[in-house]
């Protein structure tokens, strides 16, 4: 079976701070709720409505209206956190920083007297002996904060994004022209699948800035996600014309095409990726082979998985396809058999190339090791209507009618337009009732 190849980009950055700071129950449910689904809209709403919290209630409002760049808003609210609780940590923070962005007098807290060099604070405003940082590389401080995280892809439902936000949220209070932390606020609303803030950051990062390249990737990427297909086309194809430097956007645009079965489109453009790609030739000709199947011609996209393994002859992804190509069409059976053998030693997991395989050994008539593998596949996708379709063809062929035509309709029911399975199964059925 053929894998339906999605493309997918991921990129994490990582803090790790839920055991540093746990929030507490609150009496306001609506408000709490709101702010771990990351609505800090209407956090901040809450609080011109109601003003007599606990501290964690205090503190979801100041991080809030930090997140929204609402630095008045957030010291007002840090004021009363400190009323409360004069060590609250994050109240210093935001009192001490807006104080000194705003170069007013501490008259309650005179932090720089009372921090001793292990401190949060003097960590983040103050160097080694004692003397106040500069705006940038206060910024920056918040940035390590952030970047002390780790990457782990496993763990990011875990992952807190209100602090992640909120500490970049405060370098670029004092630097608003720092990329490093534009990014990776972006990035952070990329992660929460908030497209189109991810974007609003990402449209703030300077043409000169070294992340300038990767931001117009993320935001025409972000435009492939989240628009219909006529507007995310014109805003790509914008992006791809004014960047034309930039050589991984050709790549989010070919991949665009593809996706939208716009495949003579995608092979132009996968065709000036291979040009000049050098890195991942193998990749772009699988992925223009895929477009030329799709197109039905197999000669062309024959040719391309062909150059694709001799490049890289082990990708369990481009064996299967070309192995089931020419399964389909009869040609080079006993070959596409040990193909098919090799993607299934490479990736034992995936149940389209074990179809592939039991569908090999349909071929070469070992029809009890082709049922036998064919079920493992109906265990591991038990909707998948191709697989169905395959095993019934098997069951029919050991003389499981019965069970054949109730497998066969299972998979008309399932099957999708572009499965091209439908009238097959007709025309099988109706041969069966027949008789």
């Amino acid at each position: 079976m053929i894998k339906k190849t999605t493309y997918i980009f991921i990129i994490l950055y990582f803090l790790n701070i839920g055991s540093l700071y746990a929030l507490n129950s609150s009496s306001y449910l609506v408000s709490k709720m709101a702010f771990e689904l990351n609505d800090f809209e209407t956090v901040s709403k809450k609080f011109e409505i109601d003003n007599k919290f606990n501290v964690s209630d205090y503190r979801d409002q100041m991080i809030s209206f930090v997140i929204l760049g609402n630095y008045f808003m957030a010291n007002n609210v840090s004021l009363n956190i400190l009323k409360i609780d004069a060590e609250d940590e994050e109240a210093k923070l935001v009192n001490f920083a807006y104080s000194l962005v705003n170069n007013l007098k501490q008259d309650n807290f005179s932090y720089k007297h009372q921090l001793n060099q292990d401190d949060f604070i003097h960590y983040i405003f103050f160097n080694d002996n004692n003397k106040l940082k500069t705006y940038e590389a206060i910024s920056n401080s918040f940035i390590q904060i952030v970047q002390s995280g780790y990457f782990d892809y496993e763990k990011s439902e875990n992952l807190n994004y209100n602090f992640l936000l909120f500490y970049l949220s405060m370098s670029i209070y004092f630097d608003n022209s720092n990329d490093n932390a534009l990014f990776l606020k972006a990035q952070t609303y990329q992660m929460m699948k908030k497209y189109n803030k991810a974007i609003y950051f990402y449209k703030q990062i300077n043409k000169n800035s070294t992340f300038f390249n990767d931001a117009q990737y993320y935001i025409a990427a972000n435009y492939e996600s989240s628009l219909p297909f006529p507007d995310a086309e014109e805003k790509i194809k914008n992006i791809v014309h004014s960047s034309a430097e930039n050589f991984s956007l050709l790549k989010i645009l070919a991949n665009f095409y593809r996706l939208n079965e716009r495949y003579d489109l995608a092979i132009k453009y996968y065709t000036d990726i291979i040009e000049k790609e050098k890195d991942s030739l193998w990749y772009y000709l699988y992925l223009r082979g895929i477009c030329f199947e799709r197109n039905d011609n197999w000669d062309l996209a024959e040719k391309d998985f062909l150059l694709s393994i001799k490049i890289k002859n082990d990708s369990a992804d481009v064996l299967n396809y070309l192995a089931y190509g020419w399964i389909e069409k009869n040609q080079n059976i006993a070959e596409s058999l040990q193909m098919l053998i090799k993607a299934n030693e490479l990736d034992p997991t995936s149940y389209y190339i074990l179809d592939s395989l039991a569908w090999a050994y349909y071929k070469t008539n070992n029809l009890l090791l082709a049922a036998q593998l064919m079920e493992e596949v109906i265990e591991m996708a038990p909707g998948e209507a191709i697989s169905l379709d395959h095993l019934g063809d098997i069951y029919f062929a050991l003389d499981r009618k019965r069970e054949a035509s109730f497998l066969w309709k299972q998979a008309r029911d399932l099957a999708k337009p572009e499965d091209n399975i439908i009238e097959n199964i007709d025309k099988k059925l109706e041969n069966y009732y027949a008789g």
